[in-house]
């Protein structure tokens, strides 16, 4: 049996997820997403199929265990994507992961998301974009500051740099020869 795990946007493209063959897997952090309060009204028929899913087994929302949620924040990390993908993200991966451990399933990742496929590609996880090219090649990043070009962990991302106040960006790291 296939195992397909769906990300928000996903869900959101209005495919009809019922006609897949095998089992769909999401988070409760990507439902949550789907049901946002600002979007629930535009969603109420993605949520019905949801729902319809729910009813029939098709479709199972599970939180990853905490082991795999650390596995993934090591290798996102190690890859430079850890702030570039939001907890719902690091939570479907990670579901992916244990699925993989522990079912021993044929698991596939649904999403568009070039940094869940960079991280998906790291885990030598089966990921598949739907609406978009994937990516080429996995990417490992680092996070710098553009202006004094001091180099940070991947968790800084999105903050300011220590020394000149710049806020710091992220570039594929260069290949040493």
């Amino acid at each position: 049996m296939k195992f397909h795990i769906f990300d928000t946007n996903i869900f959101l493209k209005g495919l009809e997820f019922n006609l897949i063959p095998g089992i769909i897997y999401t988070t409760p952090r990507i439902i949550e997403e789907i049901k946002f309060y600002k979007y629930k009204e535009k969603n109420r028929n993605i949520l019905n199929r949801i729902q319809v899913a729910l009813d029939n087994k098709k479709l199972i929302i599970k939180s990853p265990m905490e082991k795999y949620s650390k596995i993934v924040e090591e290798k996102a990390k190690n890859t430079g994507d850890f702030n570039a993908l939001s907890e719902a993200d690091k939570q479907l991966i990670a579901l992916a992961v244990e699925l993989i451990d522990t079912e021993n399933q044929n698991v596939i990742l649904f999403s568009d998301d070039y940094s869940i496929e960079n991280v998906c590609s790291e885990l030598n996880i089966s990921y598949s974009p739907l609406y978009k090219e994937g990516i080429e090649t996995k990417i490992m990043w680092e996070v710098y500051c553009s202006f004094c070009q001091k180099t940070f962990k991947a968790e800084d991302l999105k903050r300011r740099c220590e020394i000149c106040g710049s806020k710091l960006k992220r570039r594929p790291k260069s290949k040493e020869l």
